[in-house]
């Protein structure tokens, strides 16, 4: 009985190391999108406000197309050097990754048919990309073993209904462009330290 209980804490450990191991190596993509669709914000924002004559549909499509190069480039290089197919292979890493992947699957695919159906002057898509991510990070907290991930979700909620309520203003750009760097930028920053300060330990 004991050898039982004793293998059943030790699988418990190997799959909490593989959930937070998966999100210390994602931890550089949450960073980067963070960053870029920040940029994106910002920009559209000084657009509008006539700081820069930059097309703002070019800066979108220039922050997305970035973020999908880094996190492709990254994953096709780990997996090269034959680093990352443990990872991808076991079963709490398999559904973090599918999460995500997914998640980024919808918002990209559906920032394409608003743009092209032209409707994203309605002003619901920042909304419904913060929804998105709050699922993302509720259901990777315990999958990660991160319980602090839940907080982050409830930014993201709380943030798509400000999202909403100010979607027809330009003011909505600033906003988003707070959330992006307070609820993706920082937590990736945060889980890249902690991996840093594993590391050295």
């Amino acid at each position: 009985m004991d050898d039982a209980v004793r293998d059943e804490i030790a699988f418990i450990r190997s799959v909490i190391e593989e959930g937070r191991g998966y999100a210390s190596n994602w931890s550089g993509d949450m960073l980067v999108w963070g960053l870029l669709i920040a940029a994106a914000a910002l920009g559209h924002y000084a657009t509008i406000r006539g700081w820069w004559a930059v097309d703002p549909g070019w800066v979108w499509l220039l922050s997305v197309a970035l973020g999908w190069v880094y996190s492709l480039q990254r994953r096709l290089r780990w997996m090269m050097a034959g680093a990352p197919a443990q990872l991808i292979v076991r079963p709490m890493a398999r559904a973090l990754r599918t999460l995500w992947v997914g998640c980024g699957i919808f918002l990209t695919s559906l920032y394409v048919v608003v743009s092209f159906a032209g409707d994203l002057p309605q002003g619901w898509l920042g909304a419904v990309s913060a929804g998105i991510l709050g699922v993302g990070f509720f259901a990777s907290a315990p999958l990660a073993n991160l319980a602090w991930m839940r907080w982050v979700a409830v930014g993201w909620w709380i943030g798509e209904i400000v999202l909403y309520a100010l979607r027809h203003r330009p003011e909505v750009l600033l906003v988003m462009t707070v959330l992006w760097l307070a609820l993706l930028a920082v937590p990736g920053f945060v889980v890249l330290r902690s991996r840093g300060s594993s590391a050295a330990a």
